[in-house]
């Protein structure tokens, strides 16, 4: 149920508690119920606050996929210290999806796709870091989209997996030419 539904429910609850119109015990069930037994008091300020909290974290999931391409493109930063931000950008990334992994909405899919960007990113850098580029580019670009399409297929994401054949053909036809 959405977050501002069970904000209303308890809100509702609680002023039946307080102005008795239904006995205390009913009215801890139904907290405890709609709480899912976290406390008895749960108000709609707490709920806000993690709504609030939610979309801050998410801002600043979707802008490091910006940043990353500014430390990247834009910087004179040498090559290990980019790697090392990048390396960053993803474990926040990662910690991002392994939190939302439980409620599997839509703030996990985004949260999964920019860790899977964030380590492609990673992956060109390191090749670009290392002194034979080419062939350990061809090594991990498609080993990146076999990624992809492990990670599409488990969590049923049907445009993940779309995605990472059609960067598996072009990745194959950049190696063969």
């Amino acid at each position: 149920m959405a977050n501002d539904r069970i904000a209303t429910i308890v809100k509702e609850i609680n002023y039946w508690k307080a102005h008795k119109l239904l006995p205390d015990v009913y009215c801890d069930f139904l907290l405890a119920l709609y709480t899912r037994g976290d406390t008895a008091e749960v108000s709609a300020q707490s709920i806000r606050s993690r709504n609030t909290i939610l979309t801050v974290q998410m801002i600043l999931l979707v802008l490091l996929l910006p940043f990353s391409f500014l430390v990247i493109y834009s910087t004179q930063f040498h090559l290990i210290l980019q790697l090392g931000i990048l390396v960053l950008f993803f474990s926040y990334s990662c910690w991002m999806a392994v939190l939302l992994k439980k409620n599997n909405t839509i703030f996990f899919q985004v949260a999964l796709v920019i860790a899977l960007l964030l380590l492609l990113f990673m992956s060109v850098i390191t090749s670009q870091f290392l002194s034979d580029y080419k062939w350990l580019i061809n090594i991990l670009l498609p080993l990146n989209f076999l990624i992809w399409l492990l990670l599409g297929y488990k969590n049923h994401m049907k445009y993940l997996m779309f995605s990472s054949i059609i960067g598996l053909l072009f990745t194959l036809f950049f190696i063969v030419l």
